[in-house]
């Protein structure tokens, strides 16, 4: 497989792709259909483009991948951000479709970004890498409108995976960035998301005023904490913290 030439104007926008299923082929042609969860990038097929780098291939349906992938390849369907995920870890690129006139070349720096949840075509979402344009640098808020502020960290206090979560001005909206418990799966961090949309509809008057954002992602991460010190530490995790401070 290789690809030619810029991006088209009707490519799948980066947002579009986060919340879709995509087809990958894998290094098997036996006809068996492997457990998606256990395969990491080194199962999947490469493609090489014109300069020779490779990349990971997936495709947006089965007729996608039976027209421009590999024949008589063993596939898999992935989640869009697992998929993400396994290349950002192996730092490998992803080209979705490719050779199709609709293809899209994820680059490594949006990576984490798009493992992460993030839309980068939002305008109330956190600055990005350079190659998806200026958008909001995060920003430490002069005070937090109550009782927007109280209810927020209520619902932190009982949503048990998160561990520390940061609040944020991003742009005209806030961002709220949240560090999962480590064995917390996709589904927790929806059901964080979709509890503090809730809280910013009824004391924002709408969820499109709060970016959640997953902080899986050590670049994300760092990026929230050196902005400003976590607006939710959960108590257990803080008095970790003293008794190795203590030696204890």
């Amino acid at each position: 497989m290789n690809t030619e030439g810029p991006v088209p104007p009707d490519a799948a926008r980066l947002d579009a792709l986060l919340d879709a299923d995509l087809v990958i082929p894998i290094r098997s042609s036996s006809g068996s259909t492997p457990d998606p969860q256990l395969l990491g990038a080194d199962a999947f097929r490469h493609g090489t483009d014109e300069a020779d780098e490779r990349f990971i291939a997936a495709f947006t349906s089965p007729a996608s991948m039976a027209e421009y992938g590999p024949a008589g390849s063993d596939t898999i369907r992935l989640a869009a951000r697992g998929l993400f995920e396994r290349a950002d870890a192996a730092q490998e690129r992803v080209v979705v479709d490719p050779g199709a006139p609709t293809q899209i070349e994820i680059a490594l720096g949006v990576l984490p970004f798009l493992a992460s949840g993030i839309d980068p075509n939002r305008p109330d979402a956190m600055r990005a890498r350079r190659p998806l344009g200026d958008l909001p640098a995060l920003e430490v808020p002069e005070q937090i409108p109550e009782p927007f502020g109280r209810e927020l960290h209520a619902a932190l206090t009982e949503l048990h995976h998160v561990e520390r979560a940061w609040l944020l001005r991003a742009g005209s909206a806030w961002t709220a960035g949240v560090m999962l418990h480590p064995d917390a799966l996709l589904a927790d961090f929806d059901a964080v998301r979709n509890r503090l949309h809730a809280v910013a509809t009824e004391h924002l008057g709408s969820r499109r005023l709060l970016a959640v954002t997953d902080l899986r992602a050590p670049a994300l991460r760092e990026m929230y904490d050196a902005t400003a010190a976590p607006f939710f530490a959960r108590a257990e995790e803080r008095k970790g913290l003293i008794s190795r401070l203590l030696g204890s």
